[in-house]
């Protein structure tokens, strides 16, 4: 596995952990984005941690478009 991969699966990880959690004090419209991308994060998750594959867009290389995008906007340091 490449030092490539292996930084995109930690950030995948982080940010499916993002997706589920919740403070007080969140705004609604937080909620909701991080709802809307866990459900892409699920949607698009990679077929294995060895040669991955999109499970969400007919074995295209993982992570997809949708993927990084939902990874990048569940991200509060983006947000």
């Amino acid at each position: 596995m490449t030092d490539d991969l292996r930084a995109q699966f930690a950030e995948y990880d982080r940010a499916v952990a993002l997706a589920n959690e919740t403070y007080r004090g969140m705004s609604s419209d937080e909620r909701t984005v991080r709802a809307v991308a866990g459900q892409q994060l699920a949607e698009h998750a990679p077929s294995d941690r060895t040669d991955p594959t999109c499970t969400g867009c007919e074995g295209a290389t993982w992570p997809c478009t949708t993927a990084r995008g939902a990874m990048k906007y569940v991200d509060p340091r983006w947000n």
